[in-house]
């Protein structure tokens, strides 16, 4: 099973970030995925635009929100080789059109590989569990501005066992 920590990586994160809008949360997703996802490419083949536009292009089919103020905006790319993860916690929660009316604050943005399909669901399954628990996404919401790596480093701690 992939675990979050696999997909991410300090430079992929950023803590209690001061977004106001969807969009805006959206962008910022996109402009810390696009170096990982531009390396190895010519210049022409992808930008943070066309993250951008993927997951804008999903968000379009229904709300990625799960609830309790968690939201996986997530896409498939032709161009990637392997899942990658960004992940944003935010100052106040934006209005996401989640199921439960919440806002949301914690944000995951997620690219796969265009065939892979039975990882893509996987990996969005363990997402929704692991942010189900109220203690880790509580957790993950106390990091402050400036704590990415202390971020990334909780998030490879094994999970309490149940």
């Amino acid at each position: 099973m992939t675990e979050l920590s696999e997909l991410l990586e300090p430079s992929r994160i950023a803590c209690q970030c001061d977004i106001r809008s969807k969009k805006r949360a959206l962008q910022t997703l996109s402009e810390l995925l696009a170096p990982s996802v531009i390396e190895g490419l010519d210049e022409d083949e992808s930008s943070d635009m066309d993250i951008f536009d993927a997951l804008v292009t999903r968000e379009r089919l229904g709300s990625t929100a799960l609830g309790h103020g968690m939201a996986v905006p997530h896409s498939r790319m032709s161009h990637i080789e392997k899942p990658l993860a960004a992940m944003i916690t935010l100052s106040d929660g934006v209005d996401y059109e989640a199921p439960d009316g919440e806002p949301v604050d914690l944000l995951v943005g997620l690219l796969v590989p265009q065939n892979c399909n039975d990882e893509h669901l996987e990996i969005l399954a363990n997402l929704a569990k692991k942010f189900s628990d109220e203690y880790f996404r509580d957790e993950v919401r106390a990091f402050g501005l400036d704590q990415a790596e202390d971020l990334y480093e909780f998030l490879q701690q094994p999970a309490p066992a149940a």
